[in-house]
């Protein structure tokens, strides 16, 4: 358990090389291929990362094109209707939907083969249409340099303008997220669940090794998924992490429940249901042996597996509206996670909020070590108890180690500070483009 006050004399985070200083001589046009959850909104750890970066670039008198697939599952009168709102929002500058169906035949033994350039071949003529509409986009709108967060749309990525800056977003690394996956499946003896979660790290460590050797640069949101993208890519040089923000808490001070801890998350997505429920089941029964504690559970669609386990002093409360005041009115957050990658945008959503926080280290391996070393971390159902107990006996004791983290998230992990980062890399993709 690491809990007592500990500063740091450096702030360490693998990001990779720096962006290389650019001069930038316009304002830049920037074609993004994104996946966009209009059901969902800045509930999307997606959508989060896109809205903010693409608010903050429109701030700066930037400009960003929004390319979006068109899917046979869309309510297209609810999804035109959301991107018309980021329109005037003035979130996004336009938008361009593109349509593209596999061929029945051709698209079935294209999904078996796991040669990238081979697929390309196959079916390069069905996906001409969409990569001549690209085209025309980018010669229509002056883009300078196109990013690709949308895996759906990479095959356009080695048909575009030749010459053009290309960045891919990775966000996760799933060559990280399914080998870690994939052990969970292995530790509960789930023979089918693994069978399917090697499938798909085997198609990930293809895709992203193929692809990230296509583009001019590739990003990831930690330090974490950079090591594993370097590792499958070999182009450490040419990866770069950008972490996301955390929008400041403004609230009034807020009376804290007593012995209330909580938990968040979309709760149909394996990393957070499977952490909560290992969190029920091996840690919250040695918790109740002690305290007469509460645990929450809070966010949208949970599964079947969480809702059976909620009772007296479990509370599995589904989709909240105001989240961060759930959060902030918790005596402690617990971010138990299990398996999954990336940055975790909840842990640092609570430290915003006034409420510390204890987990294990998968949960807070994206901070840098100073923060890491303030929070409490521990990974067996017993430390990670111990560890929870000691807080709530004597929360006083962690006061200072809140206030230190609140201030490291206001003036490191601002979307504003992390734009500027964005526009110097894009910046540096036209030099080796």
């Amino acid at each position: 358990m690491r809990a007592e006050a500990h500063i740091a004399s450096a702030r360490i985070v693998d990001r990779g090389p720096r962006p290389r200083p650019h001069r930038i001589p316009k304002k830049l046009k920037i074609l993004w291929f994104a996946y966009v959850d209009y059901n969902s909104g800045n509930a999307h750890g997606g959508n989060l990362r896109l809205f903010n970066y693409a608010k903050e670039l429109g701030r700066d008198g930037h400009e960003v094109h929004l390319v979006v697939m068109k899917r046979k599952t869309d309510d297209r009168t609810a999804k035109s209707m959301y991107l018309e709102s980021l329109k005037r929002q003035q979130v996004i500058t336009d938008y361009l939907e593109v349509e593209y169906r596999h061929p029945r035949f051709r698209g079935k033994l294209a999904h078996l083969l796991f040669f990238p350039t081979l697929k390309r071949l196959l079916l390069r003529k069905d996906r001409l249409p969409v990569t001549d509409t690209i085209n025309e986009e980018i010669v229509d709108r002056q883009i300078d340099v196109c990013l690709f967060s949308s895996r759906d749309l990479l095959f356009v990525l080695p048909e575009i303008s030749k010459g053009l800056p290309t960045i891919i977003d990775w966000v996760d690394s799933y060559v990280l997220y399914h080998s870690r996956q994939l052990r969970v499946d292995l530790r509960n003896y789930r023979v089918v669940s693994a069978l399917k979660s090697l499938w798909f790290l085997a198609d990930a460590l293809i895709e992203e090794r193929y692809n990230g050797n296509q583009c001019a640069l590739n990003l990831t949101v930690s330090p974490v998924d950079k090591r594993s993208l370097d590792f499958v890519n070999g182009r450490a040089r040419r990866n770069r992490v950008l972490l996301n923000g955390v929008e400041p808490h403004t609230a009034n001070q807020i009376v804290k429940v007593r012995n209330q801890i909580i938990f968040t998350g979309t709760m149909d997505f394996p990393p957070n249901y499977e952490s909560a429920i290992w969190f029920i089941d091996h840690v919250f029964p040695l918790l109740r042996k002690q305290l007469d504690i509460n645990l929450v559970i809070a966010g949208a669609n949970p599964v079947a597996e969480l809702i059976i386990r909620a009772g007296p002093h479990i509370e599995v409360k589904g989709y909240v509206e105001d989240l961060r005041h759930e959060i902030a009115q918790s005596e402690l957050y617990v971010a138990p996670l299990v398996c999954g990658s990336g940055f975790k945008n909840k842990v640092l959503e609570a430290i915003a909020s006034g409420t510390f926080v204890a987990g294990t280290s998968m949960a807070v391996e994206f901070l840098n070590a100073e923060m890491r070393d303030q929070l409490i971390v521990a990974d067996t159902p017993q430390e990670l108890a111990e560890a929870i107990i000691a807080y709530l006996q004597s929360p006083q004791k962690f006061a200072a180690n809140l206030e230190n983290l609140q201030r490291i998230a206001t003036e490191e992990f601002s979307w504003r500070r992390a734009t500027k980062e964005l526009v110097a890399i894009a910046c540096e993709a036209t030099t080796v483009a």
